[in-house]
């Protein structure tokens, strides 16, 4: 037996998955877009080229494009400013981006700085800090890759935290590139599906709203069932019945995630035997 929901989910995206965000990813904008500062640890931020080299630290920051997040630094390419000017440890504070729904399968990053986890980036998911990266006492950035599998489709945001004063007590962060097969990049889910459960399925989708028509084979002789729900980026979230014109009398709830011309079920309720379909 098969049955079908729909999906929910929402991401936000660097250029690697060619999606839309609500904040600046590799702060190339030469400002703070998009997030939220605490403190004064992230003033005269974001900073402008190897300011580390051009006071020969000896570690080079290797940020990507001109613009990054550089705690220890001080220099914006404004007139009268200095390359290689510095702030020091002091300050601290917190960036905070603004939210988003996790899509994308991975999300990687470049960060330097303090290895303490008083200086830190976090992935913050319903409020809670899920993921947490550090730098390892040297101004060079290394990147880090995370994987958001399992927070698909939660809401959440992106924070850099400085909480210590003392030595190595900053952070470098650049970078932050959401890769893998977009969510966002499947069209229209109208047509003719086949799924493992042997059944043929119909959809139709209207703006966000799908519904769909799905018969065994045989025409139907052994269960047919109907869906309706809502899409949302690469997520399908509703409900599906059995009609009468096969055996089966079930129900249930079904959650879907789209992947260009295959849809895969996270979560089935009332006995729903498929769980892939392609077209």
């Amino acid at each position: 037996m098969s049955r079908l929901v729909a999906l929910s989910l929402t991401l936000l995206a660097v250029p690697a998955v060619a999606q839309p965000t609500p904040f600046t990813l590799d702060f190339e904008s030469g400002d703070l877009q998009g997030w939220t500062k605490t403190g004064a640890a992230f003033d005269e931020q974001p900073t402008f080229g190897d300011n580390p080299t051009a006071r020969n630290r000896g570690q080079p920051s290797g940020h990507q494009g001109s613009w990054w997040i550089g705690g220890f630094e001080k220099f914006q390419n404004k007139p009268g400013q200095k390359a290689g000017a510095v702030r020091g440890d002091g300050p601290t504070g917190t960036l905070t981006s603004a939210p988003f729904t996790i899509t994308a399968p991975q999300l990687s990053f470049l960060v330097g700085g303090g290895s303490s986890d008083k200086t830190r980036v976090e992935l913050v998911v319903n409020g809670a800090a899920v993921l947490r990266a550090s730098g390892k006492n040297t101004e060079t950035m290394a990147r880090v890759t995370w994987d958001l599998t399992p927070f698909s489709g939660k809401q959440a945001m992106l924070r850099i935290v400085d909480e210590a004063s003392g030595g190595w007590g900053h952070i470098n962060v650049d970078d932050f590139r959401f890769d893998g097969e977009s969510a966002a990049a499947p069209g229209d889910l109208t047509g003719t599906w086949r799924c493992n459960d042997g059944g043929t399925y119909y959809l139709r989708q209207l703006d966000d709203q799908v519904w769909w028509y799905g018969e065994s084979a045989g025409g139907g002789r052994a269960w047919t069932n109907v869906f309706f729900g809502r899409r949302e980026g690469n997520q399908l979230i509703g409900r599906w019945a059995d009609v009468p014109k096969g055996g089966a009398r079930a129900a249930g709830e079904m959650t879907l995630t789209v992947q260009g011309n295959k849809l895969s079920a996270t979560k089935r309720t009332g006995g729903f035997g498929g769980s892939e379909w392609s077209r």
